[in-house]
């Protein structure tokens, strides 16, 4: 067997076995005393009502309005931001979509990536899925606040069937995904074990470093199967059934909402507590939204209401402020080490507009919530005055690990947001 020859059937007998040499690194996935940094960012239509908002008072002496009351619950799980707006042009819907992860200026030319991107190419060696990133009830396709390295949108994943099996096959039970990799584990050693035998010294040794690599997966799964435990997925029995070019798939049938809600975030958190990916994003329709959000208790769209910004527009906002608290809630109850997931995970919250009358960018409804292990102090309403809100982009970045200094190009005195991060 010439060499050539062996190359090829070790790689064929590695793909054979459902890995790759890219896939290897995957073996530090599985963590004993120091968990992985996490990122999720979520994303409201349509702005706000400042009045409504944002916090009365500062530092950790402040009350909620009616628009995030709901988040009193979690309150020290939350920093409120004051005072920080998305620079550039582009003072619409549109191009608060682009700058919201960009940092860029918001203008239909603008080619920049978004920071859950990159932060999901960052740690793309070290997860299954780079990026996860999902939507809830969009009205049409142009919903996602994600853009890649050349400045292209990158479409979320609206339907939670589809999301689902494409994290974790047909069904999540019995530790269905540790279990699926144990097995896999145990096939591909008796099979490249097999294989040895037939090497030369070069092939026979370059194996034996990859056989090491599996071999140390293979514990570290068996160490940490309980780290991805089986779950009630979809209890209230949720399908999609309508199909085809002119039907309205369930998924986009905003009566459903909160079921739809409830499955996207329930992928979300568990696909965060198995170590598939380090970056989340989340976010609920699309700008100019056109969407009856009946369990919200109002009959107009939220950029109906976004213009009238009366009691129907805070019953909507309050609604998407509930979704919040009910995030931070379950990552607040899974526990990880020394902690909870919430702990090591940071939550930017974040939308298109600041005033949704007004088609402004200034004093964003922005809030980070969750992080402690990282330094993110809770229970306060943080003050600043006409801050570019790229501060807060490098912030979550270095959260995660990254040493950047600026993200974006709005801001002309870079770093992260003072205060934020102790």
């Amino acid at each position: 067997m010439t060499h050539l020859q062996q190359r090829r059937d070790f790689l064929k007998w590695i793909a054979a076995a459902g890995i790759s040499t890219t896939m290897l690194p995957y073996a530090n996935m599985a963590y004993a005393d120091t968990p992985p940094r996490r990122a999720i960012f979520v994303y409201f239509p349509d702005g706000m009502r400042p009045e409504h908002w944002h916090p009365q008072g500062t530092g950790t002496t402040f009350t909620l309005p009616a628009m995030t009351a709901p988040l009193e619950r979690v309150r020290q799980q939350c920093v409120f931001l004051r005072g920080v707006d998305m620079k550039g042009s582009g003072s619409t819907h549109e191009g608060g979509v682009l700058k919201l992860l960009t940092g860029a200026d918001g203008r239909g030319s603008d080619r920049a990536v978004s920071l859950d991107y990159y932060l999901g190419q960052a740690f793309k060696s070290q997860t299954v899925r780079p990026h996860l990133n999902l939507n809830i009830v969009p009205v049409w396709d142009s919903a996602g606040i994600t853009y890649d390295n050349n400045g292209l949108r990158v479409a979320p994943e609206p339907n939670p069937l589809a999301a689902f099996e494409s994290l974790f096959g047909s069904n999540a039970s019995n530790n269905f995904i540790a279990q699926r990799r144990l097995s896999v584990m145990d096939k591909s050693l008796s099979e490249l074990n097999a294989l040895r035998t037939q090497l030369g010294a070069v092939e026979r040794a370059k194996l034996d470093t990859h056989l090491e690599s599996i071999r140390e997966l293979e514990q570290k799964l068996n160490t940490n199967v309980g780290a991805c435990a089986a779950w009630n997925f979809n209890p209230t029995g949720f399908q999609v059934t309508r199909t085809g070019f002119w039907s309205n798939p369930e998924y986009r049938d905003a009566s459903r909402m909160g079921i739809i809600s409830d499955l996207q975030r329930d992928i979300a958190v568990h696909a965060l507590s198995c170590d598939l990916t380090r970056v989340v994003t989340l976010t609920w329709g699309h700008a100019v939204n056109e969407a009856i959000i009946t369990e919200s208790g109002s009959g107009q769209t939220c950029h109906q209401a976004s213009h009238g910004g009366g009691e129907d527009f805070i019953r909507i906002k309050a609604w998407y402020s509930n979704q919040l608290a009910k995030l931070i809630e379950q990552l607040a109850s899974i526990p990880e080490s020394n902690g909870t997931l919430l702990d090591n995970t940071i939550i930017f919250v974040g939308s298109d507009l600041a005033n949704g009358g007004w088609h402004n960018h200034d004093d964003m409804p922005f809030i980070i919530a969750g992080g402690r292990n990282g330094g993110v102090i809770g229970g306060r309403c943080l003050p600043f005055t006409a801050t570019p809100h790229n501060k807060v982009l490098v912030s979550v970045a270095r959260f995660m690990g990254l040493n950047i200094n600026s993200f974006g190009n709005q801001d002309s005195n870079p770093g992260p947001l003072p205060g934020l991060i102790g």
